[in-house]
């Protein structure tokens, strides 16, 4: 796909996302927050196109209907979830350990807890 591509789409998006409201107001008060967590007063300012299947994108917005926010804030809530998730690191779950007298190590992220020289127990519940 070229550059001129690329560039048609983003300023095609950009000119209609000129028109629009946004999902987030700009007028309340910062002390309030959003269901997400995050500053209502805070507009989202950036776009971004993805796809998705129509029975997808049917289920998101049930779903956000049944929680009473756009699907766009919806979509925000359940990235910045994800992305918590993902960066807080690996929390070790005992289904992803391997344990032997000698050592243990977690199977999600490959760090080994302890071994018989340091017999060191690091993140063990």
């Amino acid at each position: 796909m070229s550059e001129e591509i690329k560039d048609n789409l983003e300023f095609a998006m950009g000119e209609v996302a000129r028109d629009l409201e946004p999902t987030r107001s700009r007028s309340v008060a910062k002390k309030k927050k959003d269901k997400d967590g995050t500053d209502l007063s805070s507009t989202a300012q950036e776009q971004v196109l993805f796809r998705a299947t129509a029975e997808d994108k049917q289920k998101w917005e049930e779903c956000a209907k049944h929680l009473g926010i756009s699907m766009a804030e919806f979509l925000r809530v359940a990235a910045n979830e994800k992305v918590e998730t993902a960066m807080a690191g690996c929390d070790h779950p005992l289904a992803f350990r391997r344990s032997f007298p000698w050592m243990e190590e977690c199977l999600k992220c490959g760090v080994r807890l302890r071994n018989n020289e340091t017999a060191v127990y690091e993140n063990r519940r």
